[in-house]
């Protein structure tokens, strides 16, 4: 075999190689990737799961403090009551006394009819 010949092989047999260890570098590269989507795609579907959790939490977080709301209304308004009859207001001056606060219209339906929460008052 002359010296071309062999320079020649040897390219031959480089560039083999060279692609060899491309392809081979390739699929490590692809099976990297997949494994980073499929990872990817486990951490988006934990975040979500715990998005959901967190707006379930906060609906009944929301809920808890409305009722709580509601009922320190009913107390306060029943307390209001009780000192107004108290005074010797009659359950018509006080409904009349209580419907001059903003919104007082819809307070007696929603927190105690006056002439219940006054009925067993000395």
């Amino acid at each position: 075999m002359d010296s071309d010949s062999l320079a020649a092989w040897s390219a031959i047999a480089g560039n083999l190689i060279a692609v060899v260890v491309a392809v081979l570098s390739l699929r490590k590269a692809e099976r990297a990737m997949a494994q980073s989507e499929a990872q990817s795609a486990r951490s988006l579907a934990r975040a979500d799961a715990a998005l959901t959790q967190a707006q379930q939490i906060a609906e009944r977080t929301l809920a808890a403090h409305y009722n709580i709301d509601g009922a320190q209304s009913a107390i306060a308004w029943r307390e209001q009551v009780i000192a107004l009859h108290d005074r010797g207001l009659t359950p018509a001056q006080i409904r009349e006394i209580m419907l001059l606060e903003d919104g007082g219209a819809g307070y007696e339906a929603s927190n105690g009819r006056i002439d219940d929460i006054v009925r067993n008052l000395p």
